[in-house]
């Protein structure tokens, strides 16, 4: 679902740049017999507080950034992720019309969903079919913007030399990424960051529900550092050797953890219930599933942790599922690192004839 499409004339392969709080990364995916293989891919870091709640606070040093992974690797076209945390999703009824009729009604109605105008707003919208009201109306999944952060967004590839193809929510390419081609039924994406955590509900092959947690990976090794009065790298060395699993050897890291990881569970928990009770019904049914992924999902433990009060089972997403079977293609990435480029390997499916 593109924020801000180009026209069709420039269908050009293009990469995926995913833009996170602490680094910049892009994808390159090309077909292979019938399946993708990975051409390229990289990633830049950059210091944290460049990038707060989805607003650039260092406008130059993200530019450079952009500019210096586009020279060292020629990259010309791209789809290109924007943040969550400045972003609505909002599930609209409205009466059946045409295509320039729907957009119209949806612009008249955004404020009543979302606090921004229409006139204010970038949004674009896909229709989910409902049975039960498809005669006399129309169901529709609005993504939403203020014009001023896609703008900002758009100024950033000036001079860079990329040319946006499509800027798209994170969360719209992840899931395009995770849950395999075709599946329609109902799944929650966790993206564990290190700033930042999604919460992501994709039913009926459209991402339906998106929340953002303060909280992240980075707060884990801090509740570490703190507690066991040692250096961050020492704390982060420790998270990623332990996790949270609770034995003897363990016992330090696990009781130092606990509070922080109870805490992300607790908030996690209330927008599952949510989910499940007030929009199961109405939008796509109960989820089925639980997939983790970002950075954060490496964490030993998480995936038994989270699943201890919830009916559904939860995974380790695998963000190549739509790129090809692993008896076709081993990726030049490991299992680990692909869970931080969920996004970007979204982005780059975009436009692939096999999606």
């Amino acid at each position: 679902m593109p924020i801000f499409p180009i026209p069709r004339y420039l269908e050009m392969p293009a990469v995926g740049i995913d833009i996170s709080d602490d680094a910049v990364r892009f994808m390159e995916l090309v077909p292979y017999h019938d399946h993708l293989r990975v051409s390229r891919y990289a990633t830049r870091n950059f210091p944290l507080g460049l990038i707060q709640e989805g607003r650039i606070k260092d406008v130059h040093k993200l530019q450079e950034t952009i500019a210096e992974l586009a020279e060292e690797y020629k990259l010309l076209f791209a789809n290109i992720s924007l943040p969550e945390e400045q972003a609505y999703i909002v599930n609209m009824r409205i009466p059946k019309a045409s295509e320039h009729d729907i957009r119209t009604a949806i612009e008249i109605h955004l404020e009543e969903y979302a606090p921004v105008s229409g006139t204010d707003a970038i949004f674009d919208y896909m229709t989910v079919e409902d049975p039960k009201h498809q005669r006399d109306s129309i169901d529709a999944v609005v993504s939403v913007l203020p014009r001023s952060t896609v703008d900002e967004y758009l100024a950033i590839f000036h001079n860079t030399g990329i040319i946006p193809k499509a800027f798209e929510f994170e969360s719209q390419a992840m899931a395009r990424a995770i849950i395999p081609r075709g599946d329609l039924g109902t799944y929650m994406i966790v993206d564990l960051g290190k700033v930042v955590t999604e919460i992501i509900v994709k039913a009926q092959g459209v991402v339906q529900f998106s929340a953002s947690l303060d909280m992240g990976g980075r707060m884990l090794t801090q509740a570490i550092e703190r507690n066991m009065k040692i250096t961050y790298d020492e704390a982060e060395a420790l998270k990623l050797e332990h996790g949270i699993v609770n034995s003897a050897k363990s016992k330090n890291v696990y009781e130092a953890i606990l509070p922080a990881i109870a805490d992300l569970r607790g908030r996690f928990m209330r927008h599952y219930t949510y989910w499940q009770t007030h929009h199961a019904e109405k939008f796509g049914g109960s989820v089925e599933h639980v997939f983790l992924t970002g950075g954060g999902a490496n964490l030993k433990g998480l995936p038994e942790y989270l699943s201890s009060q919830l009916d559904v089972g939860v995974s380790t997403a695998n963000p190549w599922v739509n790129v090809a079977s692993s008896d076709q293609y081993i990726p030049p990435i490991t299992a680990q690192e692909s869970l931080g480029f969920s996004a970007a390997i979204g982005l780059s499916l975009r436009h692939q004839h096999l999606i």
